[in-house]
């Protein structure tokens, strides 16, 4: 607060409105607030703003500001557009001065040494042209009107919990977190019907965050479904990118702001009082698609072109430097219009190399996080069922980069099963131990390509999982885009061996859907029976479902030996001993000379069997075919050379 004088004019005006001179704000970046001030007082109080980190002084007689009469004004008090623009040309007579504010200095010096002198110097003059799009404390705190969040609780009626009992040492604690809100206008108090109650929260650092426990409200709320983007599909869309930008929000909820009619069900209740926010705050259950919607709608025509949004994490990326310098300047710009600011010390520009959605993505592909492997890998011995599933789901989050996750996870999710008594023998201590080693060792996986060659799916199965490895040739090489696998049911362990690797075909092809529809590409497999299996022009039953849903796809089948098919997961096979009652099933084709013999199969009956040829004309010659003992099922079929046959001395492999 500044005290000034009217230094000529006249004074018997009852009330006039203070304006800032133009001059004033060009020469010393400072602001000065509008307000309405009596001039028949000797000293006027004027309200002038700091908007940098350096010291200013204002020497006596100088001119700030000027008075105009009410009774020829409409005032208005919002800060006007002319104010917005003058603290932009500041900036940027600042940045030609060489001068950095010092709330976004940490962007440059986070600088990973990738960026030459003309590219540093494009960096500097961004972070200055752009410092108002950045919060430059915890308590600036941007303001949007683009979208507001509303609670529709239809019919119901207000709930009303009493407080929780808060710690002697914790009041305090309570206290300034709650004034410190209600200097920054989140917060005010309340009359409200409603009434939930208080959590203070330890974080890691040490600090404690206020929330607030909304779980009663969210039962009565009608749930907004609007979609919150796929993590993979996310991480696919920046194949071809080479630096990347990682923007985050200052308090991204609470620069949203609550309908008024719905404040009043954000009351919570403390040892100080009713209170209710009046911005968006945390916990509640459509906030989430409210704040998707909001930068949906910021970021509108950019979104899978130029950025990719989760929430309030964007990350901007481009092939070139020049390309992301564009995309970045267009997001600020939107940011800006919108009344959104970023928090600088969550944002990374121009690396080579990024932490994105736990993910570490790159110009070679996507990682798996540092830190959430050293979770896993320090992760303690679970003690009961809870701290199993916990571990799981941890793991599960990365078993795109696990080759056999399935097959290695199978004791651990054994455990979890119903009415599973909780056991932890040596199988489950190796399962435990495995996963750690497999995150630790983990791959760094492609990105899909559009433009490169066709995808190869590596299918195999085992006795009890089946699992895939997607790939790519990417400059010439072959580099693995995820894996895949999953533990077989009860029913499909049953299965013989050649349904079981057709059961890893059909799960691997869904499991991949969305790259390999519309697309053709190459199925390997070190089953040669399913090179075949698709020739058959009447299948039943099950086949027939499964053959429909490939049918849909365009690909070829290839026979890889055993010995060079370890990257499908590397499972080990054994021919099918258990009866299989699958293989009981008709299953035709036609004759012909370039395809299999039209058959049907049964089971072997003490050595006695019944082949139904489907075509007109005669086989003679004796049966010579030996069943194998391992297999109870029809293996192949000896036929002797006959004209009308058209069949060479030879095997007929089922």
């Amino acid at each position: 607060m500044v005290l000034g004088r009217i230094s000529e004019g006249p004074r018997h005006w009852e009330a006039a409105l203070v304006e800032p001179t133009e001059k004033f704000v060009e020469k010393h970046c400072l602001l000065v607030a509008k307000g309405l001030v009596d001039p028949r007082k000797s000293k006027i109080p004027l309200r002038v703003f700091n908007p940098t980190s350096d010291v200013k002084r204002v020497y006596g007689g100088t001119c700030i500001a000027s008075l105009e009469e009410t009774a020829n004004l409409d005032v208005s008090f919002p800060e006007t557009e002319r104010q917005q623009q003058k603290v932009s040309a500041v900036s940027t007579k600042r940045c030609e001065q060489g001068e950095v504010p010092q709330h976004v200095t940490g962007l440059l010096e986070a600088e990973d040494g990738y960026m030459n002198d003309e590219q540093r110097a494009l960096l500097k003059e961004l972070v200055t042209d752009y410092a108002d799009v950045f919060a430059r404390s915890s308590a600036d705190l941007g303001y949007t009107t683009v979208a507001q969040h509303k609670i529709d609780t239809d019919n119901a009626r207000p709930v009303k919990q009493p407080a929780r009992r808060v710690p002697v040492q914790q009041r305090e604690v309570e206290r300034e977190l709650l004034q410190q809100m209600l200097d920054a206008g989140v917060v005010e108090p309340s009359s409200s019907p409603w009434a939930s109650p208080i959590v203070l929260v330890k974080k890691k650092n040490g600090s404690t965050r206020f929330c607030v426990d909304y779980r009663r409200l969210n039962t009565l709320t009608v749930k907004d479904s609007y979609p919150i983007p796929r993590i993979a599909d996310s991480l696919d869309a920046m194949a071809g990118s080479r630096w990347f930008s990682t923007l985050d929000l200052a308090s991204g909820y609470w620069q949203v702001g609550m309908a008024a009619e719905d404040r009043q069900k954000t009351a919570f209740i403390t040892g100080n009082g009713l209170y209710q926010f009046r911005v968006m705050p945390f916990g509640l259950c459509n906030a989430p698609a409210t704040f998707e919607r909001l930068m949906d709608r910021v970021l509108s025509g950019l979104h899978w072109e130029a950025c990719l949004v989760y929430l309030d994490d964007v990350i901007v990326y481009g092939a070139t430097f020049s390309e992301a310098m564009d995309r970045l300047k267009t997001v600020f710009n939107r940011f800006r219009d919108a009344g959104l600011k970023l928090s600088p010390g969550k944002c990374q520009l121009f690396k080579q190399s990024v932490t994105y959605l736990g993910h570490i993505v790159s110009k070679d592909g996507v990682g798996t996080d540092p830190e959430k492997v050293k979770a896993v890998k320090e992760w303690p011995r679970p003690q009961n069922l809870s701290e199993v599933r916990s571990f799981v789901g941890l793991c599960g989050y990365y078993r795109r980069f696990i080759r056999g996750f399935a097959q290695i996870a199978l004791p651990l999710f054994k455990l979890t099963e119903k009415k599973q008594k909780f056991d932890w023998n040596q199988d489950c201590e190796t399962a435990f131990s495995g996963l750690k080693t497999a995150l630790t060792t983990a791959p760094v996986l492609s990105y899909p390509m559009s433009s490169g060659q066709d995808f190869i799916l590596d299918t195999d199965a085992s006795d009890f999982a089946t699992g895939s490895v997607l790939s790519q040739i990417q400059d010439g090489n072959e580099k693995p885009i995820a894996y895949f696998s999953k533990t077989m049911s009860k029913q499909e362990r049953r299965y013989c061996i050649t349904r079981k690797e057709l059961l890893a075909v059909v799960q691997s092809v869904k499991h991949f859907h969305h790259y390999l529809y519309g697309t053709r590409f190459l199925i390997r497999t070190d089953h040669a029976a399913l090179k075949w299996l698709m020739s058959f022009k009447h299948p039943e039953g099950q086949t027939a479902r499964w053959l429909e849903i490939l049918g849909t796809y365009t690909f070829e089948i290839s026979h890889r030996p055993g010995r060079f098919h370890g990257n499908a997961d590397g499972l080990s096979r054994r021919p099918c001993s258990d009866d299989c009652q699958h293989c009981t099933r008709t299953e035709t084709g036609d004759i012909d000379r370039d395809g299999p013999m039209e058959f049907k199969t049964h089971k072997w009956k003490r050595k006695k069997i019944q082949i139904n040829v489907m075509a007109a004309t005669e086989v003679t010659g004796p049966w010579t075919g030996k069943p194998r003992k391992q297999n109870k099922s029809l293996q192949f079929l000896q036929v002797q050379n006959h004209p009308g046959l058209g069949y060479r001395n030879g095997p007929i492999k089922n």
